[in-house]
């Protein structure tokens, strides 16, 4: 008969990253004129850039509660997955630069990379979040490598010693 696995206390840790991304994509929807202006007119394209970061932020949001609550090697997949698609994401939205008046994928990065100042309150915030994705993506693949090779090497004790479960 099989006990059952503790949950582990890595998710509890492995949300707070996730917790900290939330905050900081509040305050940047709360604080940058930038993002807001000509919120939802048809002529600006950054209406789009602020529901984006208000999706990535709800969906921040959950994962926090999902790793809290279910605390499983699962849910940290899920976690590392999401966290390196809002990578590719926010790296890719330089991209996007004419719907927001930028001649120049370079130009817009530099606005969104804090290294010339254009104005408004993005400044560093965006930094700040997507090196949290960063940070959050590598944190969970290093967690899934290191509970993939316990797994595996609890899997091959108990193999070599059925009667006494690996001991």
């Amino acid at each position: 008969m099989e006990s059952a696995r503790p949950k582990s206390v890595f998710p509890i840790v492995y949300s707070l990253p996730f917790l900290l991304a939330f905050g900081l994509s509040v305050l940047m929807l709360a604080t940058d004129k930038n993002l807001q202006t000509n919120f939802g007119a048809v002529s600006s394209g950054y209406f789009v850039h602020w529901y984006v970061v208000a999706v990535t932020a709800a969906a921040d949001l959950v994962g926090a509660f999902l790793l809290l609550i279910v605390r499983s090697r699962t849910s940290v997949k899920l976690g590392t997955i999401g966290s390196g698609l809002l990578v590719i994401l926010f790296l890719g939205v330089v991209l996007t630069y004419q719907q927001v008046g930028f001649t120049s994928a370079y130009a817009f990065a530099q606005y969104l990379f804090g290294i010339t100042y254009y104005g408004g309150d993005i400044r560093y915030l965006y930094d700040g979040l997507l090196a949290t994705y960063i940070g959050t993506f590598l944190l969970g693949v290093v967690d899934l490598v290191v509970t993939r090779n316990s797994q595996e090497s609890s899997s091959r004790n108990d193999a070599e010693h059925p009667a006494t479960g690996g001991a």
